[in-house]
């Protein structure tokens, strides 16, 4: 495997779903959605083909400092 290639894996590997960070986070995915909707979370990016959201670990690590679980 090339180097571009194995970079490109281990960024994906990096990708997680709503529902990945609202496991995480021991809270429902309902929840993570009304807590980016009243502002209490930012806004993850999204994915330009689909729309849907997709998050990072860096993410995850920012919403459990804002949460105060960090």
């Amino acid at each position: 495997m090339d180097q571009l290639t194995m970079s490109r894996n281990d960024t994906r590997s990096h990708i997680l779903s709503s529902a990945q960070i609202a496991e995480s986070l021991r809270i429902s995915k309902k929840t993570l959605d009304r807590m980016i909707k009243d502002g209490r979370i930012p806004e993850p990016n999204r994915n330009p083909k689909n729309g849907g959201r997709f998050w990072t670990l860096r993410d995850l690590e920012e919403i459990r400092q804002i949460l105060g679980g960090g």
